[in-house]
């Protein structure tokens, strides 16, 4: 199973559209309808969101703190299994698209969880 399948919404029904959403737009996949365009951390950390489809164009939503998300993002990583390969190609993918770090996969590098 590679990183996509493993970190597939449906694997997951308990996770929220909201999160399956931001999801979709870090994995560069449409989890969603509408599937966010454009995902922003704001300096006083909350996560903005902007939906593709063109009645939503321009209209930001909040979707929540990135302390949150950076959790609820590692904890997706362990439920969905991920290897220490997958977890660092995650990581850096969340990285480069919401400009949020992820740090070592829970048990590695400073021995700590999440």
């Amino acid at each position: 199973m590679d990183i996509y399948a493993k970190l597939d919404p449906q694997r997951f029904p308990n996770m929220s559209l909201p999160m399956a959403a931001i999801l979709g737009f870090v994995l560069e996949r449409q989890f969603t309808t509408p599937a966010l365009a454009d995902v922003q951390l704001t300096p006083d950390g909350h996560v903005l969101g902007w939906p593709a489809e063109e009645e939503g164009v321009g209209h930001s939503l909040h979707l929540g703190v990135a302390a949150d998300l950076r959790a609820n993002l590692s904890r997706l990583g362990i439920a969905a299994g991920l290897e220490q390969e997958e977890w660092t190609r995650f990581a850096e993918r969340v990285r480069t698209q919401l400009s949020l770090e992820l740090g070592p996969m829970a048990g590695e590098g400073d021995g700590g969880g999440v």
